[in-house]
């Protein structure tokens, strides 16, 4: 019986794949791909032009990465400290 199950899967599976669409593939692909830091002005709560590492903390990666993209060791990331982290990843 198990057999059975295997050789059917395969064109169970290409019927349903087929249907759901790029919009939902393209989702799930990157649903499924690495995280990534979320924009500055997402980031930036209080809109001083800097992210403080209270602010980073809404980001699981800037927040386990912020001593390394801080710079001038302020305890802030400036948007061009932004930016060079956001390059180096």
């Amino acid at each position: 019986m198990a057999l059975a199950t295997r050789a059917v899967m395969p064109r169970v599976m290409r019927s349903t794949t087929a249907g759901i669409g790029a919009p939902l593939a393209a989702a799930l692909i990157g649903a499924c791909s690495s995280p990534s830091v979320a924009p500055f002005s997402e980031l930036d709560r209080d809109g001083d032009g800097r992210i403080s590492q209270q602010e980073a903390t809404r980001d699981v990666v800037l927040a386990r990465m912020f001593a390394d993209f801080d710079i001038d060791e302020n305890g802030e990331l400036t948007p061009f400290e932004y930016l060079q982290a956001a390059n180096r990843r």
